[in-house]
């Protein structure tokens, strides 16, 4: 979560609605207790931040995007192998096809 005076994505947090959780986050993060940074990461804010889930639950929160406007998306797909990875993507893209106007 970097510096105190200049973090996007703290900030962005705390736009959200999620301030005492980005504080919390931001001093275990600096104070190099990584792991407990992450295990103090509500879950609403990562649901809120990523497309996760099956097949049409990623067709329904892209569809979301799209009625707010949103006309491109940015895929970072997470595994831990290339296959993976690869197989993210295509659940991605095949839900993006899915969905009017994005």
């Amino acid at each position: 979560m970097g510096s105190r005076e200049h973090n996007f994505y703290n900030a962005l947090a705390c736009r959200m609605g999620y301030e005492e959780a980005a504080a919390e986050v931001q001093n275990l993060y600096l104070d190099k207790k990584w792991r407990e940074a992450a295990a103090a990461m509500p879950q609403q804010f990562i649901d809120d931040t990523s497309l996760l889930g099956s097949g049409t639950r990623l067709v329904e929160r892209m569809q979301r995007y799209a009625d707010a406007g949103v006309t491109t998306l940015t895929i970072a797909p997470w595994g831990e192998t290339l296959a993976a990875r690869v197989e993210a993507l295509e659940a991605a893209v095949e839900a993006a096809t899915k969905v009017k106007d994005l």
